[in-house]
């Protein structure tokens, strides 16, 4: 968290000296969450996993040219999950309800065209996923999830469509392509789990530019 937390306070102050326009943005997003359960060690194996979900998210990007910006973001973000427990003589699966995710970027984006109604961009950074503890008995002995929240690599892509001088609506779309781990372990037992971490998150939503 701390890394990340330089980073986007870097992305942030230093283009401050070259500023020339402040997006104020707000949108409505989905996320696919991949990925899956390996290393697993304990006598009882426990296996989480999450479906598609969604949520809202907000931020603030930062022109320091007319094609370079650098964003922060912040998405607070909701997904069915569920847990398979595998024992030595029993195999069970349990549904938890709703678990919250949310994922923290700092991203530089490079806009592909200086002026028009629809300029398309790439960018990449840094995204913090913090994963929300689930308070939930599973079982006989655990008592609940605890995840280390990870942090890793993000490259997102998207349009912005101008609506004038002031308004915008913008599209995006933004995935972790490198597994960062989420160290999963479950108070009771002496069961952990590297989780695998690869949101995909898709995004529509409307900018406001001082």
């Amino acid at each position: 968290m701390k890394s990340v937390v330089v980073i986007a306070v870097a992305f942030v102050t230093l283009p401050l000296f070259a500023q020339r326009r402040l997006d104020v943005f707000f949108d409505v997003e989905g996320v696919h969450r991949t990925g899956k359960a390996t290393n697993f060690t304990g006598g009882t194996l426990f296996e989480p996993s999450f479906q598609s979900g969604g949520g809202i998210g907000g931020g603030f990007n930062l022109f320091v040219s007319d094609r370079l910006s650098f964003e922060a973001k912040v998405a607070a973000l909701e997904t069915k999950s569920r847990i398979r427990v595998v024992g030595s003589d029993f195999i069970a699966t349990a549904d938890l309800g709703w678990a919250q995710i949310y994922p923290i970027s700092a991203v530089m984006q490079w806009h592909l065209l200086e002026h028009g109604t629809i300029r398309p961009y790439i960018g990449a950074g840094v995204v913090h996923t913090i994963l929300r503890n689930i308070n939930e008995r599973i079982g006989p002995s655990a008592t609940g999830i605890h995840f280390k929240d990870p942090t890793g690599l993000v490259v997102d892509g998207g349009l912005e469509f101008n609506l004038g001088r002031r308004w915008n609506l913008l599209a995006d779309a933004r995935y972790v392509p490198i597994e960062t781990k989420s160290r999963t372990t479950f108070p009771g037992t002496k069961s952990s789990v590297d989780l695998s971490v690869r949101p995909a998150i898709v995004s529509f939503g409307l900018g406001y530019r001082f």
